[in-house]
């Protein structure tokens, strides 16, 4: 079994709707719980500074200096951060 990773944002909307004792999969206004914690999810983020972090991590997994291993580890952590499809869309400009 393959596992996904979710991203950033979906973790942290998940994290916060258990904090607050509800059910993530529930249905909310037609979508799922967790979904209606975007907004704090966000601020969260922003205020964290890991964009600037991550950017640093995704120039590094493509310079071509640093070497192969070291890339592989870093795409590899910034799936686990970021989620699939993120990272596939990096990709896919890149």
């Amino acid at each position: 079994m393959v596992h996904r990773h979710p991203p950033l944002i979906e973790r942290i909307c998940r994290a916060l709707c258990q904090v607050h004792g509800n059910p993530t999969d529930t249905k909310f206004q037609g979508r799922p719980m967790w979904e209606s914690y975007r907004r704090e999810a966000k601020a969260a983020i922003d205020a964290s500074g890991i964009e600037e972090l991550l950017d640093s991590v995704r120039h590094a997994a493509k310079t071509q200096g640093v070497p192969a291993e070291l890339r592989q580890e870093l795409a590899e952590a910034l799936v686990r951060v970021e989620g699939e499809n993120r990272h596939n869309d990096a990709e896919s400009d890149g």
